[in-house]
């Protein structure tokens, strides 16, 4: 559960980009909470979503009542557009997991890994807990995403197991040759 296993997977990734050559890669990061802090911010971004409905697509008045966080990864123009004045998780992070995410990045700081916090970083799935990271590489455009990551702490619990936490990532790797071609 320690922050530095958290930064020391995003190093990992960024020493292996820069071993294969992949030049021009940025970094996001955020935090999207815990079971004790995410249902307080999910609720004022269903409130939201639902004083803006009339100005988003379709897909993303469906996600306001299945997975509202997924709302951030709309592509349409006027839903980015609404999500950009959304409130932010960031601004509703319960003590511990504000300490957390600013000991991640004090250890990325420390790492020399530049990074850009974005709290339009979500990830979808409930057992994801605080730490989500994706590393992008922009001259792919609209698929730009080289790899994301993130802390998996309710993931073990989930599937029948103790409570265990867990940090890791996936990577494309046909993302990765065509950065390199």
């Amino acid at each position: 559960d320690d922050p530095a296993v958290d930064a020391e997977q995003i190093g990992l990734q960024r020493r292996w980009y820069e071993r294969v050559g992949v030049q021009g890669l940025q970094l996001f990061v955020n935090s999207i909470g815990d079971g004790k802090c995410r249902p307080v911010y999910l609720e004022l971004l269903v409130d939201f979503l639902g004083e803006h409905a009339a100005e988003l697509c379709d897909e993303c008045r469906d996600r306001r009542d299945v997975n509202p966080l997924r709302t951030f990864d709309c592509k349409e123009k006027g839903c980015r557009a609404v999500m950009a004045s959304a409130p932010k998780i960031t601004d509703h992070l319960c003590d511990e997991c504000a300490a957390h995410f600013a000991d991640v990045r004090a250890h990325l700081d420390a790492r020399g890994v530049a990074y850009t916090v974005d709290p339009g970083l979500v990830r979808g799935l409930d057992y994801y807990t605080r730490t989500a990271w994706e590393w992008v590489w922009p001259e792919l455009g609209a698929q730009s995403t080289l790899s994301g990551g993130g802390r998996y702490d309710g993931l073990a619990e989930q599937l029948g197991g103790r409570p265990a936490p867990g940090v890791g990532f996936g990577a494309g790797v046909e993302r990765l040759v065509l950065t390199l071609e």
